[in-house]
This record gives structure tokens, sequence and C-alpha cells, in this order.
């Protein structure tokens, strides 16, 4: 194996001086770490430098990527960043080193693309030796080292500070969909939205716009009086947007303000306003499902208060009458229902029979339904003629009623010992009378409905006797209407007329319950659209 060549004093002596200047830059470079600005980098590199090399003068320049001009990084003469222009000029050569005995200049790129710069120039009576070539390249690569690591630390700095700006923006975030859930009705969810939007992404300004089609309904800005525009050369605009009812809410920020006075959203600033959005859209559905809750309770209660008072109107169990069998029913299609029948012992003993139909459904229905049970037994226990009767009634359903109310009405007075019927009908579907020799008798109507004209309307009954073995059937037109899963009538299939003389029931509940049965039969599954109410009376 060969040995190795000798150490000549030169090389010796090189290596020692050398190894003496690498302390001495280590050491200076124990300050260099520390550097938290360029400037500071610079003047620490320099100083360290000069105590290394003390005769030669020196000078550095920094460059920043894609720009030509070179400016001092701690001291730096004007020719030496002239020299360090013309050196630089070849974007070609990555490290350009025109450096001789007369001095000149050395050019490292760093991490970023960016370029440092060495100004050398020897004092009177000295000049640039190989040592000092290699020093100069020593301290620029270890110049290169501290400044990636100065940019390292700020970088680490500045992704810390964005982290925990991040986590700020996230509890600011939930806290403001706490906030816009528990506001009251004389808050605005969309502006507490707007000002925290503009607060945590550092806007200048924003404003949010609620639309109704083509219609600007509303426009907040925040803060109050600023103006709607874009800086010029500034970071451009956020908007983020949603639909609820029949409205759209556009919320849109302007500018992004930073330190140096220029920012630019980022995607975080996007989502997080996106975010916002969302919160102020399900605090709006959910505010607004609330109300309907709140609603549809109070709908509710009016409703069972409704049906308690229209239980207490419709009979619940009809009287016996010696010599007649009597039966009745009401279906409502709703929770109260317009349709009302009765019957009930007049002072004078006869029997009053009566079934009504008021126009419409639900509540507004059963008012007036109260109404006429309260006419009526007032009107008929003063045992005046059915034709006042219907007179005085149409007045006062007038007064009671709006313009698209109405009653038709079958009103009946029987006289239990002669079968004698007088009747009135206002308006209201023909009621049938079964002879005993199977024929159908119609009972027309002599009038129009009650309540529909402010006219001197005058009304005719009639009269008719019931004899032993005779049916009659007073209804709605909730039996012969009712349809099935392909919107047929029952009247279609069953006319009633037919129908009722083809029975031959036991009893007048027995009626009753075949009829309702048959119905609900035909109809399946098809949806009861109206109210259904009978009364069946037969003479025994």
């Amino acid at each position: 194996m060969p040995s190795a060549l000798p150490v000549t004093p030169d090389e010796d002596r090189f290596t020692g001086q050398l190894s003496s200047r690498i302390g001495i830059l280590q050491q200076g470079l124990r300050r260099i770490s520390r550097s938290s600005t360029l400037a500071d980098l610079g003047a620490c590199s320099l100083e360290a430098l000069r105590l290394t090399v003390p005769s030669m003068e020196t000078g550095l320049g920094y460059r920043q990527k894609g720009r030509k001009a070179w400016e001092a990084l701690g001291e730096c003469s004007a020719r030496g960043l002239t020299e360090l222009r013309r050196a630089s000029a070849d974007a070609a050569v990555p490290n350009p080193a025109t450096i001789g005995k007369r001095g000149g200049c050395l050019v490292q790129r760093l991490a970023d693309d960016s370029s440092v710069g060495l100004f050398v120039r020897p004092h009177r009576g000295f000049s640039v030796t190989d040592l000092d070539l290699v020093t100069f390249r020593l301290f620029l690569q270890l110049f290169d080292g501290a400044y990636q690591e100065m940019a390292f630390r700020k970088n680490e700095k500045s992704l810390v500070f964005s982290l925990n700006h991040r986590i700020l923006q996230l509890n600011s975030l939930i806290e403001t969909g706490i906030e816009v859930s528990r506001l009251t009705e004389n808050q605005s969810p969309h502006h507490l939205a707007l000002i925290r939007a503009v607060s945590l992404v550092n806007a200048s300004r924003g404003v949010v716009r609620v639309h109704s089609g083509k219609r600007l309904r509303e426009e907040y800005v925040f803060p109050e009086g600023s103006p709607l525009r874009q800086t010029p050369g500034g970071a451009g605009r956020l908007e983020s947007s949603f639909d609820f009812l029949d409205h759209s809410y556009t919320f849109v920020l302007y500018n992004k303000e930073s330190r140096d006075g220029r920012g630019v959203f980022e995607e975080t600033d996007q989502l997080l306003l996106d975010a916002l959005a969302r919160q102020v859209h399900a605090s709006m559905e959910n505010r607004y499902l609330h109300e309907q809750a709140i609603e549809k309770e109070r709908i509710e209660k009016e409703l069972n208060v409704a049906t308690s008072i229209q239980a207490k109107i419709l009979p619940d169990a009809l009287p016996k009458i010696r010599g007649y069998g009597v039966a009745g029913v009401n279906i409502p299609s709703k929770s109260v229902g317009g349709d009302y029948y009765n019957c009930f012992e007049l002072p004078d003993g006869t029997y009053a029979l009566v079934v009504a139909d008021v126009a419409g459904k639900g509540v507004p229905a059963a008012l007036l339904v109260s109404s006429l049970h309260a006419y009526l037994r007032a009107f008929l226990e003063q045992a005046m003629p059915l034709r006042d009767l219907g007179s005085r009634l149409d007045k006062s359903l007038y007064r009671d009623s709006t313009d698209d109310k109405f009653v038709t009405a079958f009103i009946a007075r029987l006289k239990p010992t002669t079968g004698e019927i007088e009747y009135l009908n206002a308006g209201h579907n023909p009621a049938y009378l079964l002879r005993t020799d199977g024929s159908i008798e119609e009972l027309p109507n002599g009038g129009p409905p009650l309540g529909i004209l402010n006219l001197p309307i005058v009304f005719e009954s009639k009269r008719i006797t019931i004899s032993k073995g005779e049916q009659l059937l007073i209804y709605t037109d909730g039996i012969p209407e009712a349809e099935n899963e392909h919107e047929e009538f029952f009247e279609t299939h069953h006319p009633l007329a037919e129908y009722f003389a083809a029975q031959k029931p036991a009893s007048a509940d027995a009626f009753i319950k075949k009829l309702i049965a048959d119905v609900k039969q035909f109809a399946g599954s098809g949806p009861q659209s109206d109210d259904i109410t009978a009364i069946y009376l037969r003479r025994i």
C-alpha cells in the first residue's frame, strides 16, 4: 500500500491559518444564528468577516428573487453595489466569481433563489491570497446556512402565528354559531355574522345584501359608512350566499388587511365565510321551524277548544220519539267541521230535525256552525212559521259571516202524533222520503242558502205527512260526493235515492251504520274531502 505524501511547511501553515479563521467565523456565527432580520444578519456577518480578514475592505449586498437591483446589506459602498451588478449581469452563471489579487465580487445564490453578494478590496499594501479566497467562499457558505436557519425560524414563527390565528378563528366560529342560534327576534343573525366575518378574516369592510327576486330589500354595511368598493391593487373580495324561503342573502368582504397594509385572502378565509353563511342559514331555518312549531301548537290548542265547543253543540244522542226511530251521524273531514245536525224537542211537543252545511271547513266554518246552532234554538222555540224563521236566520247569519261564507240547511218540524212534517230547504240537497210503495219523493229547496245575500228574501216552507213504515233521509253532500282513489263519486256508482230505496234496515241505527260502512268501503284509500252528516227518521 503506498504511503501518504508528506505535508510541506507551506501547506501546514495554510491549514493552520485556515483553521484559525474558521474558529473566528464560528464565534461570529453564534451571533449570526441569533439574528431575526436580514439587516441584523448582514451586520453580524460583516463584523465576523472583518475580524477574520482585517486586511480587506468588505461589503455585502442582497438581491431579491426576480429583481436586478442590489441593496446594501449591512455596509456596502456604492462602488461595491456597482461591482456586484456587473458581476451578476450574466444570469446563466449561478454563482459568479470575479475576485483577483486586487479584489472583486463573489455572488452566492440562496435557497429561496435570492442572492447575497460579497464585495472585496484589499487595503493598501495587501492583496487577495488563496487563503482569502477560501475564507470568502467559506464565509458565503456559512452565511447561506445562517440565512436558511433564519428563514426557517421566520417561517416557523409565521406558521405558529397562522396556526394560532386559525385556532382563534375556529373558536370564534363556534362562539358565533352559538350566539347566532340564541338571537332574539330583535337581532339579525346575518348582521352579527357579517361583523364577525370582517373581524376574523381581517377584511377592511363588508356588506350583506338581502334580495327578494331582483328587488334589494336590505343592505347592511360594516363598518357603517364604509365605501363599498375594492381598493386598487388590493387583495380583492370574498363572497358567499344562500337562499332561504323567497329571499337570497349575499355576504361580500373587501380588501384583506395585514401588517404591511396589504394582504391576500386565503382559502381558509373563504371556508370561514362559507361556514358563517351556513350558520346563519341554519339559524334562520331553526327559527322558522321553531316559529312554525309554536304556531302549530297554538292552532292545535285552538282546534282542541273548537272541537270541544263543537262536541257540545252536536248531540251526544238523539231523543227517543214515540212511534219513530231516529239516528244521526257527523264525521268531520278535519278536527272541526262545517256540517251541523240536531234533533230536539220543542216546547209545543213537536220535534226539530236539522241538517246544515257551512261553506268551507275548519275553524271559520265551525264558528258559523256555532252561530247557526244558537239562532236555531232561539227561533225554533218561538214556534214561528218556518218561512219567517228562514228570513230571520238569513239576516242574522249574513251579519255574522264573511262574504265567502254561507249555509245550506234543511230544517223540519215533526208533529209525532199525526206524522205531519213542515220543512224548509234553504239551498240544501233534496231530502228523500221513501214511501211504503217503494217510491222516492224528493223534498227540493225553497230558497237560496242562508247568509249569502243582504236582500229581503222570501223563503217557502212545505208540508208532508210521513206514514207508518215510511222513511226520511236528510244528508250533506259529503255522502254522494265521497271519492275513491280514482276520484269517482259514490253517487256515480251508487245513486243515493236508489241506494236508500234498496235498504231494509232493522233499525235507524242499523241504517246509519251500514250507510257509513258502505261509503267508507267505496272510498277505500281515498282521502275524506268533505264532512259526512246525515239524519235518518222512520215511522214505526
